[in-house]
């Protein structure tokens, strides 16, 4: 049985970027690296606040330190993401774009980015999820680090590979693997840190939150 992790778009979004695409593949002759950057950094927003805003926003903790960590993580993709995509012409944006086209869908009206996730580890997460529901904090430290698995899957297939396709030279893919790199290990290490703050019975909350984003059902 497969799972899949499905990321809300927003319609407005979904639709620039569904045009680009368009554009892109019809041959537009007119530079979108611009446009389309702007749009992958709308669409890298909405996911980062998904997952990890709402989770800052349930934090309890009075120094407010995990919404400064999301607004760090979302300051960087608004520099980072338009930057990144603005070194290429049209021609070679095309595969990338149609990579990513191919993940997102629509149903019942709203739109979505979807990535696979492995069974095991949904496995592994809900079994202990359901422990720490029954107030067995020893299961937070593993479930933490296996809902973080399955985040680090989502960076992989929504920013790795995309960036792997576009052929960076040395310099500039040096750069932006630094950039991923300091951005994910800060917001995996504050989820850390909130399995460190919390009990069981509180840090359930946060599991609930992002088992909202999981589904077995095919992607339309």
């Amino acid at each position: 049985m497969s799972y899949l992790i499905s990321l809300k778009l927003k319609a407005e979004t979904h639709q620039r970027f569904q045009q680009i695409h368009q554009q892109l593949n019809q041959g537009e002759s007119q530079s979108l690296a611009k446009p389309l950057g702007e749009v992958l950094a709308d669409i890298s927003c909405e996911i980062v606040d998904q997952v990890f805003g709402e989770i800052a926003r349930l934090s309890t903790s009075g120094d407010r330190e995990s919404e400064k960590v999301v607004q760090q993580i979302l300051d960087t993709v608004r520099k980072y993401m338009p930057w990144s995509v603005s070194f290429f012409g049209n021609d070679r944006l095309v595969p990338m774009v149609n990579y990513l086209i191919e993940m997102a869908h629509e149903k019942n009206g709203q739109n979505y980015i979807s990535y696979s996730v492995d069974h095991l580890l949904v496995v592994e997460l809900l079994g202990c999820v359901e422990q720490i529901k029954g107030g067995n904090g020893q299961y937070v430290s593993p479930a933490l680090k296996a809902f973080t698995e399955m985040v680090d899957e989502g960076v992989t297939r929504l920013v790795r590979e995309p960036k792997k396709m576009l052929k960076f030279n040395l310099v500039v893919d040096k750069t932006l693997n630094g950039v991923i790199s300091l951005t994910t290990q800060m917001g995996y290490k504050r989820l850390e840190k909130l399995g460190t703050q919390y009990d069981a019975k509180a840090t359930h909350r946060y599991f609930d939150h992002f088992l909202m984003f999981l589904n077995q059902e095919p992607k339309q």
